[in-house]
């Protein structure tokens, strides 16, 4: 009963977060890897001097050209993420009940997540594709500590081995902090923990720091960062004194709030320190503070790097996330009976409003690409162009002001480009779908001819 709950909580898991990758449109480079550009990216050479995010790369070109890929890999990494969380609290102290809470909590408060990070994660392939896949590893990670501290018994196979070591190496080839980060955290265990393993783990965390370093090494040979280094890369900056860290919440929040922001995060994390440091079990003490470090260290690179956007944040926000969920998991032990059925609610009305949204994003733009290229067959003299019902949850502007949609979807760019209103366009489309169509080109009429008349009775009501 147990292992049919738990699937069938991954399963639910796994959908929501799917479909959010399924029906979230093409936006913003999403479109240049969907192109000829991104599918000839690995066989022209371009990956040997554009970055060293040679899966991440991959993995954007795969979801751009097939959706179910998008869905997979969607679903795959952020319930890969809510389980190593709750893995990870199994370790520190078995759970008492069914032993879920840990992964309910993650998923929400990753659903919850604000919305400058989810605009630039769920709400954008190309910033999913790096920075999602990238969290994994350092989790699995520190769910092997957890698991072999202390354990002279413990012992690998040399498949198991060989795997850890592949998923170390591949694991460097997403985003640069997580690659660097990944480095740090093998040498920090290696330097603290490494009489407290197994001889056969002893050898696993080796193969772990070949695969890291290994990975590392060939992610930056890549001629971009020599580029990076010399100053001579138009986008990419080590200066320090552009669109950094700090430079990035100025355009969002005044000095003030930043600093008190900043304090408070300082604080709250040594007081958390300071706390772990008095418990009792070791283990719950080694993931508090080495999630605090993870945070730490995954950020510390954009107080000099950029350009630094809120995606950056998420492998900290990840770790944070596992902190929260953790803890309260465990201080809430003796409830979870209770606490159980209201993290689960909570998570599927949560996903079902968020799946809403992406499946909103995904209609709107499908019908504002479908109807430029109509209007292009018709050669009209100006494109009307349905807007989304907002922007709060997409990393793009409004269709009609988008750069990437413009260029890929507007053929005549010297015409007019105006926006149609959502609730207009809504309306219209509601009118059209009352009846049947024999074809998507006198369904597209019927539209036009309801979109034309909108846009005469608001010329009518502004000429007045």
């Amino acid at each position: 009963m147990k292992r049919t709950v738990k699937l069938s909580f991954y399963v639910i898991i796994f959908l929501i977060f799917a479909l959010i990758g399924y029906w979230m449109p093409m936006v913003g480079d999403d479109l240049n890897w969907w192109s000829g550009w991104g599918l000839q990216y690995f066989s022209s050479g371009n990956f040997t001097y554009y970055d060293g995010r040679y899966l991440g790369d991959l993995l954007i070109i795969s979801m751009m050209k097939f959706k179910f890929i998008a869905f997979l890999a969607y679903g795959i990494f952020p319930t890969l993420i809510v389980y190593l969380i709750q893995k990870i609290r199994e370790e520190i102290s078995p759970a008492r009940n069914i032993g879920l809470v840990s992964s309910g909590i993650a998923t929400l408060m990753f659903l919850l997540v604000p919305k400058l990070i989810f605009k630039q994660i769920w709400g954008w392939h190309s910033g999913f594709a790096n920075y999602v896949p990238s969290a994994v590893f350092p989790l699995f990670l520190l769910y092997l500590v957890i698991k072999n501290i202390d354990n002279k018994n413990s012992h690998y196979l040399r498949t198991p081995t060989l795997l850890i070591f592949f998923a170390a190496l591949f694991a460097q080839f997403f985003a640069e902090h997580i690659t660097l980060l990944n480095c740090f955290n093998i040498v920090l265990v290696w330097l603290l923990f490494r009489n407290r393993f197994s001889p056969s783990f002893k050898k696993v965390m080796y193969i772990i720091m070949g695969g890291n370093f290994l990975g590392a090494i060939l992610m930056f040979i890549n001629g971009a960062y020599t580029k990076v280094l010399t100053g001579s890369d138009p986008y990419r900056h080590v200066n320090g004194t552009q669109d950094t860290l700090l430079t990035y919440f100025q355009n969002y929040f005044s000095k003030s709030h930043i600093v008190i922001g900043f304090t408070v995060i300082i604080v709250a994390a040594l007081i958390i320190v300071f706390l772990s440091f008095k418990l009792k079990n070791q283990k719950r003490a080694i993931t508090n503070i080495g999630l605090i470090l993870s945070s730490a260290v995954s950020i510390a690179p954009f107080i000099v790097i950029s350009p630094f956007g809120s995606r950056c944040i998420f492998a900290a926000y990840t770790f944070c996330t596992a902190l929260i969920a953790i803890n309260l998991d465990i201080i809430l032990d003796a409830y979870q009976k209770y606490l159980f059925p209201l993290v689960t609610i909570a998570l599927i009305g949560v996903g079902l409003k968020t799946d809403y949204i992406a499946n909103d994003y995904g209609n709107t733009f499908s019908i504002a690409k479908n109807y430029s290229a109509f209007q292009t067959q018709n050669n009209r003299n100006i494109y009307y162009i349905p807007s989304y019902k907002n922007t709060d949850y997409i990393w793009s502007n409004d269709t009609s002001n988008d750069p990437m949609f413009k260029a890929y979807y507007i053929i005549h760019k010297n015409l007019p480009v105006q926006a149609i209103n959502y609730a207009d366009w809504t309306d219209a489309l509601r009118i059209v779908n009352k009846k049947k169509y024999d074809s998507k080109n006198s369904f597209m009429t019927a539209f036009d001819e309801q979109i034309q008349h909108k846009v005469k009775l608001i010329e009518e009501k502004n000429s007045k």
